[in-house]
């Protein structure tokens, strides 16, 4: 039995490696433009629609349920298809869902809609991280942090492109249908890009520990997915209700709340830069705990002085910047310790990170219609602190990894 992986072909010119990789990149940015741009437009799809706030914020929900489906199925192609055609499906699927934004006139076209942005967000997932993690082998975290300094990139643009639209009166769905043209552009440059060759390589050991139910046999990628799960639901939910939580509990005018979202996302693009010159010069599980203590430090700030100015604009920036190396720091892990199936290993903790999409948002939502701004944010926290406790735990669970892969290479 073989395993295929996605190779680069020798002959190859750099350039078309070089478009390739930019394309990939360009998937991920607007995967953070979206992300960056729909909590800040939520309020106004709302008033627009007649909706309560807390439906129109199930998009956020619908669209983590597509993720999730969708990172399952992509992770299983992956393994016999290129990176490449994955990522040209999701951008396809990713035009529909901005169109479908755009146009949908009620909730349950909302909701499609976001479905079909959660489909294309985890085929780009799987995509573009399986198409780094098999360039860079020998520096895999460092260069995922670089891969996801472009979904920080965009995350801090979208709430950018959302002031302007106020400033300019211009309204939501000609914001969505700008994004839908570009997706459909990088599509099309994708689908018409010569695609790389698809290999096959030898599995090592036995091959009855390959396939998607041995992995889930695997103690560390339940801990991997967990953080996922903590991590993505924090992250996600404040993305998504820090613009209310600001324009609320902190008082602040549409665009200052809104340019208070760009600052997290800011700090995250910071994280991750930083991250791509720390990643493979210290334990990733320590690096993931402290830059997750972070986090929690400056959401205790924010939720103690929303109103405190600089202070607060302080404790936003390091939130962001404290998240900003955990994802591809656990996709760098699983990828150490799973080589051969980056792609499945990358669909079963991007899995958990979907699950977490569902419920933080909703719990944060609903928090913030029933109980109060703060408790919103509070609820992030608890995500955060359990994610710092878990990340130390599986500096455990790697080593015992590594004890027992030792002990298979000397049998």
């Amino acid at each position: 039995m073989s395993l295929p992986v996605e190779t680069l072909d020798a002959s190859q010119s750099p350039t078309r490696e070089g478009i390739i990789t930019r394309l990939a990149y360009s998937c991920m940015l607007m995967v953070g433009i979206n992300s960056g741009w729909l909590g800040p437009l939520l309020p106004q799809i709302s008033r627009t629609s007649h909706l309560p706030i807390e439906s129109v914020g199930l998009i956020v929900s619908s669209s983590a349920a597509g993720a999730f489906i969708s990172v399952l199925i992509a992770g299983e192609i992956n393994q016999s298809m290129s990176a490449q055609k994955i990522l040209v499906g999701a951008m396809a699927l990713f035009t529909a869902g901005l169109a479908g934004l755009a146009i949908a006139p009620g909730l349950a076209g909302l909701l499609s809609a976001g479905f079909f942005l959660g489909l294309a967000n985890g085929g780009i997932d799987i995509g573009a991280n399986a198409l780094i993690v098999e360039l860079n082998r020998e520096r895999a975290a460092s260069a995922l942090n670089y891969l996801h300094v472009l979904f920080g990139v965009g995350a801090l643009l979208g709430p950018l492109i959302v002031s302007a639209a106020f400033a300019s009166r211009v309204p939501y769905w000609w914001v969505f249908g700008g994004g839908a043209i570009a997706c459909a552009a990088i599509g099309f440059r994708l689908g018409t890009t010569p695609a790389h060759e698809v290999r096959t390589q030898p599995s090592l050991g036995n091959e009855n520990e390959n396939g998607f139910l041995p992995m889930l046999s695997r103690p560390v990628i339940w801990a991997i997915s967990a953080v996922m799960f903590l991590y993505v639901g924090a992250e996600i939910g404040i993305g998504t209700w820090l613009f209310l939580y600001l324009h609320t509990a902190g008082a602040l005018g549409p665009m200052l709340a809104s340019s208070g979202v760009s600052l997290y996302w800011a700090g995250l693009v910071c994280g991750r830069g930083f991250g791509g010159r720390l990643g493979h010069r210290i334990a990733l599980p320590l690096f993931t705990m402290l830059s997750s203590a972070l986090s929690a430090f400056a959401l205790l700030i924010l939720i103690a002085a929303p109103t405190a100015g600089g202070l607060a604009a302080s404790a936003i920036f390091l939130i962001g910047f404290g998240f900003g190396p955990v994802f591809p720091n656990m996709i760098a892990v699983g990828a150490a310790r799973f080589p051969s199936e980056v792609g499945r290993m990358t669909s079963i903790v991007v899995a958990g990170g979907a699950i977490g999409a569902i419920v933080a948002p909703w719990l944060m939502g609903n928090a913030i219609a029933d109980i109060s701004p703060r408790a919103s944010m509070e609820v992030a926290l608890a995500f955060t602190i359990a994610m710092a406790a878990l990340a130390l735990s599986l500096r455990n669970q790697t080593q015992v990894a590594k004890d027992d892969s030792t002990l298979e290479t000397i049998k």
